[in-house]
């Protein structure tokens, strides 16, 4: 057993709050000042990385996102979350049938054969979380917008790279 899971989370940021507090006074009262600085900045970022991770922890969930194969031949359904989604059912926009995926594990991708090439297709992912909500969430699929120029100015000026 490592000693994270041997302390729970609230003891461990005290600790780790108490360890940098601690440790920066005393480079302080030695006259460190400038390590007093880094150790309250390491610190710092450590107690701020723990908290992150015990509220990830405390508030997992699944996060499914659709995209369109390169081939424009699948659907590639990914869950990106940190919770397993299930009875999952993918419906498309002109596809009678559905999809359904028993469980889609974290960081885990399927791909859903299209019954014949598309250039772009609205989808719907239906899924219950472990938790029993079940939640749903459209995605288009293959639409690409115009690239808009970043350096283009919002109120063109001197006929910026010619005229429209």
């Amino acid at each position: 057993m490592s000693a994270s899971k041997r302390i729970s989370g609230n003891y461990r940021i005290i600790l780790i709050a108490g360890i940098g507090l601690g440790l920066t006074v005393l480079l302080y009262l030695i006259n460190q000042e400038i390590l007093a600085g880094v150790a309250i900045i390491l610190f710092g970022t450590l107690l701020l990385g723990t908290m992150i991770s015990a509220d990830a922890a405390k508030h997992a969930r699944p996060l499914m996102l659709a995209n369109l194969s390169a081939n424009h031949r699948e659907i590639i359904l990914e869950n990106a979350g940190t919770k397993a989604a299930e009875k999952i059912v993918v419906t498309a926009a002109g596809i009678e049938n559905p999809w359904h995926v028993d469980i889609l594990q974290p960081d885990e991708t399927t791909k859903l054969a299209l019954p014949t090439m598309v250039t772009s297709l609205i989808v719907e992912v239906t899924y219950q979380a472990q938790d029993g909500a079940r939640k749903s969430k459209a995605f288009s699929l293959g639409k690409q917008e115009q690239e808009q120029d970043i350096f283009k100015p919002v109120f063109p000026i001197f006929g910026w790279k010619g005229k429209e």
